[in-house]
C-alpha cells in the first residue's frame, strides 16, 4: 500500500510529525531570545550603577556648626526629711552656800554666769558656770580642777585668769576682783563659797526658786531647781557625712558636724 500525503497550501508534500517539531523549535527560540533580552537588561543597569557617582543622602552631610543650644536650670537643695530624737537633761538642783535673808531676788530672767543671782544680807550672790561645780573656798596658790574650771570660766567671761591652769595664780585673783566689783562686792582677789552659786550652764532658767525676797536661806540648802532641758538631738537611723550639713529643727538652723549624727550646741 502507498502511504498517504497530505500537502500543505503550496502544494508541498509535508509528512506527519515534521510539524510539531517545527512549532516546537519555535518555541524554544523565543525563550531564548527572551531570556538574552532579561541577562542584557540587567547587565546593563548593572554597569549604569558601577559607573554612576555615589550621592551622599541628605541624612548624612556635613555636620553644621551650632553656635547655641537651649539651656535650663533646675535647683537642687538635697534637703532631707529626718527624725531627731532629743535627749533631755535631768532636773538640776541649785544648792545655796549663804545663811541669811534674801534681800534682792534677780532671777526672773533665769540665771547668767558672771551675774548676780540674788543678794543675802545685802552681798551678791553671783551665778558661776564651772565645769566642776565649786565647793570649797579658794585662793592664791590653790590647786585642783575646781581652780582649773574657774580659770577656764573667767577667761570665757572675758576677765583676766590663767586659762587652762589647775593653779590659783595672781592672774586669777584679779578675775575674781572684777567678777565680784562688778556684782558690788569688795574683794581681796580670793573667792569665798558663800559669793557663788553654781549653776549647770552658762545660762539656765529656774524652775523652782526659794531665793524671793525676805525669804530666810540657809547654806547648804536647796534654793532653786533647773528643770530638764535638751541637751543634744540626734538623727535617728542617720548615718555620718564627711561633709558638715546644716539642721533646721522648729525654725533652728544648726551645724551638723562632719562624722557626727547629733547636734549638741546649746544655742
Amino acid at each position: 500500500m502507498k502511504k498517504q500525503r497530505n500537502r500543505g497550501k503550496n502544494g508541498k508534500t509535508v509528512g506527519n510529525g515534521s510539524i510539531s517539531k517545527t512549532r516546537n523549535s519555535g518555541r524554544i527560540s523565543v525563550i531564548w531570545l527572551l531570556l538574552a533580552v532579561v541577562v542584557a537588561v540587567s547587565l546593563t543597569v548593572g554597569a549604569c550603577a558601577l559607573w554612576l557617582p555615589d550621592r551622599a543622602p541628605e541624612l548624612l552631610g556635613s555636620a553644621k556648626e551650632i553656635t547655641s543650644a537651649p539651656a535650663g536650670v533646675q535647683e537642687y537643695t538635697g534637703a532631707t526629711q529626718v527624725t531627731m530624737i532629743p535627749t533631755v537633761s535631768q532636773t538640776r538642783e541649785l544648792v545655796g552656800n549663804a545663811s541669811g535673808t534674801v534681800t534682792e531676788d534677780m532671777s526672773s530672767q533665769g540665771l547668767t554666769s558672771g551675774k548676780t543671782a540674788m543678794k543675802v544680807n545685802g552681798v551678791s550672790v553671783v551665778a558661776l558656770a564651772t565645769a566642776t561645780p565649786m565647793y570649797r573656798d579658794l585662793a592664791t596658790g590653790d590647786k585642783g580642777d575646781d581652780v582649773l574650771a574657774l580659770n577656764n570660766e573667767l577667761a570665757r567671761l572675758g576677765l583676766p585668769a590663767s586659762a587652762k591652769s589647775t593653779t590659783y595664780t595672781w592672774n586669777t585673783s584679779q578675775g575674781v576682783k572684777q567678777l565680784m566689783s562688778a556684782a558690788g562686792n569688795t574683794s581681796d582677789g580670793s573667792l569665798p563659797l558663800t559669793d557663788v552659786l553654781w549653776i549647770p550652764a552658762a545660762s539656765v532658767r529656774v524652775g523652782e526658786w526659794a531665793g524671793t525676797v525676805g525669804a530666810t536661806v540657809a547654806g547648804g540648802s536647796v534654793v532653786g531647781k533647773v528643770p530638764g532641758s535638751v541637751t543634744k538631738f540626734s538623727i535617728q537611723n542617720g548615718q555620718p557625712s564627711e561633709l558638715d550639713r546644716t539642721v533646721t529643727l522648729i525654725g533652728q538652723t544648726a551645724t551638723l558636724k562632719a562624722g557626727t549624727t547629733e547636734v549638741d550646741d546649746a544655742e
